[in-house]
């Protein structure tokens, strides 16, 4: 009876352990993933150079109606500073830029000349984009001022010149690519369009308006303060 009964206590052990191993093997097995490569982030204040190629009219008003034909190259800097929330691809952020430059034309008819040149121009805009990563589509749009001058000439007589700043708006879009952590590149077009001021209005009164609306292509390189690649995040 002693060996029977010990050889039923070992099957029943060994039936209980069957089992919770049975039941073990049942239960999933949870084990954290591997951490996530962050993403790029667009945020925090940049600072860079641009340049690029300019065109459109100089329209005419009062003693004078008509538009001249300008272009002309520029170059200049801007300076911004974007916003883009963890795990989110829009990206929003203000830029202000001046450039430097000629576009202009100028003609001369029976040793009568004319020459006009906008000399310089910026801009102050906010920009809305789309960045699921390393390049950052976007629309922008603001307010803008374009320094132009005006030349009269005759010859044998000499010249007289006048200077105004004109106030308008600008709109356009750009694409830009984070080449570095730090160093991104971009391509954008821009269409400024400034209100009519007087010109000569010390000789002739306020007679004689013009305004330069301007169409601008442009390369830029930014530097980057505090963007780069976003936080770690690990899922479970």
């Amino acid at each position: 009876m002693k060996i029977v009964s010990h050889v039923i206590a070992a099957a029943a052990l060994a039936l209980t352990v069957s089992v919770a191993s049975a039941a073990d093997l049942s239960r999933p097995v949870y084990k954290a993933q591997p951490m996530v490569a962050p993403a790029y982030n667009w945020s925090g204040f940049y600072l860079g150079a641009h340049g690029g190629y300019g065109f459109g009219n100089l329209n005419a008003s009062g003693l004078i109606v008509g538009e001249r034909d300008i272009d002309g190259f520029f170059g200049g800097g801007q300076v911004g500073y974007n916003w883009q929330a963890v795990g989110s691809p829009w990206v929003f952020g203000v830029e202000a830029d001046a450039s430097f430059g000629n576009i202009g034309d100028s003609i001369s008819v029976a040793g009568v000349s004319f020459e006009t040149e906008a000399k310089s121009f910026g801009t102050i805009r906010g920009r809305v984009g789309y960045a699921p990563d390393r390049i950052l589509w976007y629309v922008t749009g603001g307010a803008a001022w374009v320094n132009n001058e005006v030349t009269l000439g005759a010859a044998g007589v000499g010249s007289v010149s006048s200077s105004n700043t004109h106030w308008g708006w600008t709109v356009g879009a750009g694409v830009e690519w984070a080449m570095l952590d730090a160093w991104t590149a971009k391509v954008e077009y821009l269409y400024i369009n400034t209100e009519s001021q007087n010109y000569f209005a010390g000789i002739l009164g306020p007679v004689l308006g013009f305004d330069p609306d301007i169409h601008t292509f442009r390369f830029g390189l930014n530097y980057r303060f505090g963007g780069g690649k976003g936080p770690v995040v690990a899922k479970y």
